[in-house]
């Protein structure tokens, strides 16, 4: 299991290798749309870092402040290293996987697909309330019912 700003660098290489810029919205969503399909087609979690329900959907508070400072701005390509990503040759070929299926979005609709009823976030999110955890266990069972729905 890694730290959720491993797996954001991973993903920000693959952006790169392919000369595509994330905004901080885009790549939030995708390393937490990576950390569900982990969670439902492997059984196992991607990193360890808390995923919390704010008004705009999930956040990991840690990849949140690592990025805040772009606003809604692209993270420039200049900023990503150009070292191989710090994750096993299975986990950068799944996030492969999740970037072809995912990678294409802008964030709205990234963020559209976390926000959906019945969602893990729309689960646990209350106006009210303030950096409510969503639970790994709903993440994996909302994706578990992704997979089945899907009939794969």
């Amino acid at each position: 299991m890694y730290d959720v700003l491993t797996v954001a660098d991973a993903i920000l290489k693959i952006a790169k290798a392919r000369g595509q810029s994330l905004t901080p919205m885009q790549l939030m969503k995708l390393v937490y749309i990576a950390h569900g399909w982990s969670l439902g087609l492997r059984g196992t979690d991607l990193y360890r870092n808390r995923i919390e329900a704010w008004q705009y959907g999930p956040v990991m508070p840690d990849l949140y402040h690592a990025t805040k400072q772009f606003g809604r701005d692209p993270i420039p390509l200049n900023m990503v290293g150009s070292e191989p990503p710090a994750v096993s040759q299975a986990d950068a070929s799944f996030l492969e996987d999740v970037f072809n299926k995912y990678g294409h979005l802008s964030g709205p609709q990234l963020s559209y697909l976390t926000h959906q009823s019945g969602t893990p976030w729309d689960r646990v999110y209350h106006p009210e309330a303030r950096n409510w955890e969503i639970p790994d266990q709903l993440i994996r069972e909302h994706y578990q019912d992704l997979l089945r729905s899907r009939g794969a």
